[in-house]
């Protein structure tokens, strides 16, 4: 009976070990690097790693010194304060609180985007008293998936014929500006005559016309600007800062010069838009300041190309 006990507690064992190992195989399926880190005895231990990330670990110093050594190294320059924050040991416990892992995304120098967990290990020892002593840091590499994520986005926010922003972004990020008060000019105009382009020269003349038009207006973009293709010829733009028409003019002029010096094969015609702007008050969003410009654009063409109405 005592032997059959110890082959059953020698089997249990093997079944152990057996199971740590298979849980071990799995997360290096999926990270990167595993490091184990004791906090009280200032340690870390290597689970899985490379060369290069074992050199940059062992080259003395506090557990810190070591962490921040490491993440400066292998993390894009513009990361180094996030990272920095991320591994601050001093704050670590209280910004885990209850929670048994905490993660944070940063582009790195050699896997690309990765994603950094610390996860508590719990109590190791029978008399442990102190629950955040042992930790297990690992790092996943998700480039490919976030360049998927960041693909994807901008297939939803992009107007995939000219490259600005299609009618749903375009709209919704406007209509954010308008509503948080923020200062400027929407401008709303189309191109004069198109349907005679796309009838005398082709589609594939006017889709490069609306590219021009579009080009026209990516030029014309500043930081914070927004600018769209709502469809068809038309297109909307909202120039952050503009609060009088003396500054309206020379963007609208910027517009009107640039939409002039497009040239498409075999069109004879210069290319010209009406154009209605209107300057920001308060109470404003998308839909109200979109009738607006319209009736600018209707107006404008009353006269003959490249002009403008601004309310």
């Amino acid at each position: 009976m005592e032997k059959l006990r110890n082959m059953e507690n020698s089997h249990s064992i093997e079944q152990s070990y057996a199971f740590k190992s298979n849980i071990l195989s799995s997360l290096s399926e999926i990270y990167v690097s595993i490091h184990a880190l004791d906090l009280r005895k200032q340690k870390i231990y290597t689970i899985k790693s490379n060369p290069f990330l074992e050199k940059l670990i062992y080259i003395g110093g506090t557990l810190q010194e070591c962490m921040d050594n490491v993440m400066q190294t292998i993390g894009a320059p513009e990361h180094s304060q996030l990272l920095k924050d991320f591994c601050d040991f001093s704050t670590l416990s209280a910004r885990m609180g209850d929670d048994p892992m905490t993660s944070c995304v940063f582009e790195g120098k050699m896997n690309g985007w990765c994603k950094a967990r610390f996860i508590k290990l719990g109590s190791l020892d029978a008399d442990e008293a102190d629950p955040d002593r042992y930790l297990l840091y690992a790092v996943e590499c998700i480039d490919a998936e976030r360049r998927e994520t960041e693909r994807l986005l901008y297939l939803s926010q992009t107007d995939l014929m000219t490259g600005i922003f299609n009618r749903g972004h375009g709209e919704q990020a406007i209509d954010a500006l308008l509503r948080d008060g923020v200062q400027g000019m929407f401008c709303l105009f189309d191109v004069d005559k198109f349907k005679q382009v796309n009838d005398k020269y082709g589609h594939d003349a006017g889709d490069k016309v609306l590219i021009g038009v579009a080009n026209t207006l990516a030029a014309a973009k500043r930081d914070g600007d927004v600018v769209m293709r709502l469809g068809g010829d038309e297109f909307a733009a909202y120039f952050v800062g503009i609060q009088t028409p003396e500054e309206a003019a020379p963007i609208i002029a910027e517009i009107f010069g640039g939409v002039s010096a497009i040239r498409v094969e075999p069109m004879s015609e210069e290319v010209s838009v009406s154009l209605g702007a209107v300057l920001y008050r308060p109470g404003l969003d998308f839909d109200s300041v979109y009738r607006m410009a319209d009736r600018g654009v209707y107006d404008s063409k009353n006269n003959k190309g490249s002009t403008y109405i601004l309310e």
